[in-house]
C-alpha cells in the first residue's frame, strides 16, 4: 500500500498564541500493528491528496474521475490501477510542459529538431490518452465482475457466464463493428444508462484507436509540425486532423492551425468519457461510502499550470503558445467545495 498524505487546516498551538491557524501536512504509512501511523512533513510535490480546506495550490487539479473512482472504488485489487491513472495525468502534465519549453527553446535549435521533439510529444499524448481509456475499463470491469451481485438472478447468471472484458475496445466493439446499447445489455447484463455511455463515447475511442494505431504501426504519422513564432501549427487537411472543428481563431494563415486546441480537445474528451462511463456506474449501482467523506481529492505536479494553460484552449482563452496567460491558473473547483489537506 502507498503512503498517505493528508494536509489539515486546524488550530495549532505556537509561541504566540494556543489558536493559529495554519495549513499542515500529513504523510501515512502502513504500521507494524496494520493501522496508519502519521508523520509531519514540509509539502508534497507530485502526488494526488486530499483535503477538507481550499487546494494547497492554485494549480492543484481536481478531476471528478480520479476522486470518484480512489474515493469509492479503492478496493485492493483495484488500487494498482488508481495509481496508474494518476501517473497518466502526471504524464499528461509533463507533456504539456514540455510542449511548452520547446517552443520557449524554438530558436535555439534548428526547426526541424524542434518539429521532431513536437511530433514525438503528439504520438505519446495520443498514447496517454488510449491508455486512460483501458486503466478506466480495468476498475469498472474488476468491480462489475468481482464486486456486484445483481439482484435480478437471471440477468445476474448472464453477468457471470459473461464477464465484462478488461480492455475498452473489446467492450465497445465486435469484430471492430460497435455494439449497440441494447446488445451490451443483453450480452453483459449492464444496466441500460451505462450501456449508452459506453456507445456515446465509442465514436470518440475508436478516432483515438485509430489515430494511435496508425502512428504506432507506421501507417500514419502527427504530419508536418510547423514551428512559428506563434508556436506549433499543423495542416488542418491532413488526416490526423481534418475532423476537427477548426475555426478562424486557430488559423496562423490560410494553411495552417494551430496544434494545441486539437491536443487540448484529445486531453478534454478523454476525461470527459471516462468520467461519463464511471458516473452511470454510480448512477447505476449502488456505490461504497466515501473512503474520506468530506474530502476533496487533488492532482499535485509541479507542471500542471501548463497543463491547465493547454486545455484553455477549449474556451478559446489561449489557442497559441505565445499568447499571455495567467502565471497561477485557478483550479477546477466543486460546486460545493469541502473543508483538512492527505496524499495518496
Amino acid at each position: 500500500m502507498r503512503s498517505s498524505v493528508i494536509s489539515t487546516s486546524t488550530p495549532f498551538p505556537d509561541a504566540r498564541s494556543d489558536c493559529c491557524r495554519y495549513e499542515k501536512w500529513l504523510q501515512w504509512f502502513d504500521g507494524p500493528d496494520g493501522r496508519l501511523v502519521p508523520i509531519r512533513i514540509v509539502d508534497t510535490a507530485q502526488s494526488l491528496y486530499v483535503t477538507n480546506t481550499k487546494p494547497a495550490s492554485e494549480a492543484d487539479l481536481w478531476i471528478p474521475l480520479i476522486e470518484l473512482i480512489w474515493q469509492r472504488l479503492s478496493y485492493r485489487d483495484l488500487v494498482g490501477f488508481t495509481h496508474a491513472l494518476e501517473d497518466d495525468f502526471h504524464l499528461l502534465a509533463t507533456s504539456a510542459a514540455k510542449l511548452e519549453h520547446f517552443y520557449a527553446v524554438r530558436d535555439s535549435l534548428s526547426h526541424s529538431f524542434t518539429a521532431s521533439f513536437v511530433r514525438a510529444e503528439v504520438e505519446y499524448i495520443l498514447i496517454v490518452a488510449r491508455s486512460i481509456f483501458d486503466l478506466l475499463q480495468e476498475v469498472v470491469s474488476r468491480f462489475w465482475n468481482d464486486h456486484i451481485n445483481l439482484l435480478d438472478e437471471p440477468r445476474n447468471r448472464l453477468k457471470k457466464q459473461n464477464r465484462l472484458p478488461p480492455g475498452f475496445a473489446r467492450v465497445v466493439f465486435a469484430n471492430d463493428a460497435p455494439r449497440t446499447a441494447q446488445e451490451l445489455t443483453d450480452r453483459f447484463a449492464l444496466p441500460p444508462t451505462l450501456a449508452e455511455q459506453y456507445v456515446r463515447h465509442a465514436g470518440f475511442f475508436a478516432s483515438l484507436r485509430a489515430a494511435r494505431d496508425h502512428i504506432i504501426h507506421g501507417s500514419s504519422n502527427p504530419g508536418t509540425i510547423f514551428v512559428t513564432e506563434r508556436g506549433f501549427a499543423v495542416d488542418p487537411k491532413s488526416t490526423l486532423y481534418c475532423e476537427f472543428p477548426w475555426t478562424a481563431e486557430h488559423h496562423y494563415n490560410e494553411n495552417i492551425v494551430s496544434l494545441m486546441p486539437w491536443i487540448a480537445n484529445i486531453v478534454v474528451k478523454t476525461i470527459a468519457s471516462c468520467t461519463d462511463i464511471v458516473g452511470a456506474l454510480g448512477h447505476e449501482i449502488k456505490l461504497p461510502d466515501e473512503l474520506a467523506p468530506g474530502y476533496r481529492v487533488l492532482l499535485r505536479d509541479p507542471m500542471n499550470s501548463a497543463l491547465m494553460r493547454l486545455l484553455e484552449a477549449i474556451d478559446g482563452k489561449s489557442v497559441w503558445w505565445d499568447e499571455p496567460a495567467d502565471p497561477q491558473p485557478a483550479a477546477p473547483q466543486a460546486e460545493d467545495p469541502p473543508q483538512d489537506s492527505a496524499e495518496s
